[in-house]
């Protein structure tokens, strides 16, 4: 009996290291969470899957593409691992997840010189224009939440500008991305505020539906022991400062 035990799990590593050699890992470029260097993929998110992979044994490069190229790969279903996604209602069941990596806040944003207050939802539901990403996560959620206000945009850059630029009253954005895209765009913190917070949400890592269970729980069990020994700490405190939430850590 234990021989057939034995046998079937060298049969299941064997079909997930066969899986994980032939599978892409993707990200786009969203610092701090990733974004490219010195012609190197860097970030908070990449390294800590490089962590993971120096753990497990994996060599595999990871990729910078175009948030929504990357995403349709993973969508239809090809080998992708999807690095940093938001873990949304909608995308719940289409992929199977490791995590979380980091929880964030996703704001509503304005000028100060517009006065915009916004006290609920139904508030933003209100105004004459609501920025956000086409191809993100915030779109989509707000979309769902019965948003008939949507001004779509290519990238956040051009979201950013056409709110400073007084095109529309307020964009959204995750409060991680907000400093690096102003210092892309050569804008100052004071030329926007803080006015709402739309909702709070955990990135993760995606894996495809039909991606080996063993394999999934080996890359968890990675996370999970980066989390007790104290790597994972000390690469969030590289990136951000500060102690990594009790959320998170989990």
């Amino acid at each position: 009996m234990r021989r057939i035990f034995a046998a079937v799990a060298i049969v299941c590593a064997a079909a997930a290291a066969a899986h994980a050699g032939n599978m892409q890992i993707l990200t786009a470029d969203i610092p701090p969470m990733a974004f490219m260097k010195d012609g190197r993929v860097t970030g908070y998110c990449v390294d800590i899957v490089r962590e993971i992979q120096r753990r497990i044994g994996s060599g595999t490069e990871i990729e910078l593409q175009p948030w929504a190229r990357a995403y349709r790969s993973a969508l239809e279903g090809e080998n992708v691992l999807l690095v940093c996604p938001k873990r949304t209602p909608d995308r719940e069941a289409r992929f199977k997840w490791v995590g979380p990596l980091f929880t964030s806040q996703t704001n509503f944003y304005a000028r100060p010189a517009d006065h915009v207050r916004i006290r609920s939802l139904e508030d933003a539901k209100k105004l004459s224009g609501v920025l956000a990403p086409r191809d993100f996560y915030s779109y989509q959620y707000l979309s769902d939440a019965g948003f008939t206000n949507l001004e779509p945009t290519n990238n956040t850059l051009t979201m950013l500008r056409m709110l400073l630029g007084g095109r529309r009253p307020v964009m959204v954005l995750d409060h991680r991305q907000l400093q690096p895209l102003l210092e892309e765009a050569g804008a100052h913190p004071e030329q926007v505020e803080m006015v709402y917070t739309a909702f709070t949400i955990g990135s993760y890592l995606s894996f495809p539906r039909q991606a080996p269970a063993e394999l999934v729980a080996q890359w968890q069990r990675a996370l999970d022991k980066m989390k007790q020994d104290g790597a994972f700490a000390r690469i969030y405190r590289q990136w951000y400062q500060e102690a990594p939430p009790p959320d998170v850590m989990k």
